[in-house]
């Protein structure tokens, strides 16, 4: 399945001269400058987004994860949570979402508590997103929330006191249904957190993703539909009526739910899937052939080896199959 990708221009944000918390959010532009354009954008026909840049440079690192050349990161859910969704106070549906407890224990920790409600802060008051607004939702990117002390972006606590420090950076966002932490820069997270709804790539390494939607998409999708573009000012009263923990495991059950980043697509048999990214790589090596004046040469040589080792593996794979 084609995953439509949007190229977009980092945005800078501020939080000397305001304590409104900023828009942690890279939102898609169409103002790019010609060599951003190219360098962040050129492959979007393909359907995966080259990532990241630093200066004029895209991070190499990322680019080979969005064409597929890197390994996929697996992450454990632990715990889970719910969201019963009210819209203009109608009961829109319930959205489950599967927390990475081990790889960040302090942010599943904070956004556990927030939903069961059952803490106060230092001056008495409640901790809960029971009943806190969607706040920002901005179609094909994010629907954004967790302020529950001014519900529109300014404000939110977390169990630790106003702000906490990033966890683990690392994990990537890996498309629609992705659960993110929104920050005001490095180390100010509170219980703002976002949901995206379209891949963000952009994103790595700047916010804390310490889930991913398990069951209720749809229920997003529908959120979504009452967001608006550039403001994110919602069109409706979208809230979480109720919310707590999903209690579903057996006691006995050690096993984990393993999602992969990334991962949401029907599930594909491993022919299917080979097929399907030595298809994309074709396209991808066509797009990134027709970029080459405006990549670093080094790059340039070293991605196009990649692509050729990648497509060789997966051929003889395919035809080791077909020959059984």
């Amino acid at each position: 399945m084609r995953r439509t990708i949007f190229a977009v221009q980092r945005a800078s944000f501020s939080s000397n001269k305001s304590t409104k918390l900023p828009t942690p959010l890279d939102e898609p532009s169409s103002g790019l400058g010609l060599s951003t354009a190219v360098l962040m954008g050129g492959l979007f026909a393909t359907g995966y987004f080259v990532g990241t840049s630093i200066g004029v440079l895209p991070n190499y690192d990322a680019l080979k994860r969005q064409v597929g050349l890197a390994k996929d990161v697996q992450l454990d859910v632990r715990s889970k949570v719910f969201f019963d969704i009210g819209i203009n106070g109608q009961d829109a549906g319930r959205v489950v979402i599967g927390l990475y407890d081990d790889v960040q224990p302090k942010t599943v920790a904070n956004f556990i508590a927030l939903c069961k409600g059952d803490k106060t802060s230092a001056h008495g008051q409640p901790l809960a997103y029971e009943n806190s607004r969607f706040h920002r939702i901005i179609p094909n990117f994010m629907i954004q929330g967790g302020d529950f002390t001014a519900g529109d972006g300014t404000g939110g606590l977390s169990i630790y006191g106003s702000r906490f420090a990033d966890e683990d950076l690392s994990v990537p966002h890996g498309g629609p249904g992705t659960l993110s932490m929104a920050n005001a820069g490095p180390n100010t997270n509170g219980s703002q957190f976002f949901i995206c709804t379209a891949a963000t790539p952009w994103l790595d390494g700047k916010h804390v993703v310490f889930g991913k939607v398990l069951d209720g998409m749809d229920i997003i999708d529908k959120v979504e539909s009452y967001g608006s573009t550039p403001s994110g000012r919602p069109s409706a009263d979208v809230r979480i009526k109720r919310c707590g923990v999903v209690d579903d495991a057996s006691p006995d059950d050690e096993a984990a739910v393993v999602i992969e980043a990334g991962a949401g697509a029907a599930a594909q048999t491993p022919e299917e899937a080979m097929q399907e990214r030595l298809e994309t790589l074709r396209e991808v090596e066509v797009e990134f052939k027709t970029k080459q004046a405006a990549i670093d040469p080094t790059l340039f040589k070293q991605m196009l080896q990649d692509i050729a080792t990648e497509k060789f593996r997966l051929k003889t794979l395919l035809k080791q199959k077909k020959d059984k």
